[in-house]
């Protein structure tokens, strides 16, 4: 005897072969907001202590690559993804953010010499801003990377200036994503 639920699903599995051989159909879907976690990105200390005036800026830049394994829901689907926010938590070293000024925020093909860096932020400070664990840096109108993003490994840079720690502290890389998938059977 025959098992019920496999009968039904070879049925379905044999109308869906069709359906796909006999037409050209395809599904699209806005992706609202999803979210790409890089945890604990570190930044080195300057060495000394800061002064907290505009003579002590510095800079500091540091690089990450998310590989495909992290970007694998979108591979093989025609795709339009866009940035729409990064967000820096502190998670070591640091008791709040404010010490950032200026960040500048890229992504490109890691592989690639060719590929242009794509600007997905510029953030300036507000002025008597509260002192905060996460740093909030709205792009100005969602930034397109769906080039970049169909890529091996994606290389995403942060540049940040201010009054840095002098001791090593880290953070939480938060990509803020929205777009549109489409997928033709």
């Amino acid at each position: 005897m025959k098992n019920p639920t496999t009968n039904t699903l070879l049925k379905l599995a044999m109308v869906c072969a069709t359906a796909a051989s006999a037409s050209c159909a395809q599904v699209e879907a806005d992706i609202p907001e999803a979210q790409v976690t890089q945890k604990g990105v570190s930044f080195h200390g300057t060495g000394w202590g800061g002064g907290g005036g505009w003579h002590d800026e510095v800079s500091a830049t540091q690089s990450f690559t998310l590989s495909s394994e992290n970007l694998s829901w979108v591979k093989d689907l025609n795709t339009k993804i866009y940035v729409t926010e990064i967000d820096l938590n502190a998670v070591r070293g640091v008791k709040d953010l404010n010490f950032i000024h200026y960040a500048h925020v890229s992504i490109a093909d890691a592989d690639s010499r060719k590929s242009m860096p794509i600007t997905i932020v510029d953030y300036v400070r507000p002025d008597n801003m509260e002192p905060s664990t996460k740093l909030v840096a709205k792009a100005p109108y969602p930034v397109d990377i769906s080039k970049v993003w169909t890529a091996k490994k994606i290389l995403v840079t942060i540049s940040l200036a201010g009054n840095l720690p002098d001791k090593s502290w880290s953070v939480d890389v938060i990509l803020h994503l929205a777009g549109k998938i489409s997928y033709k059977l």
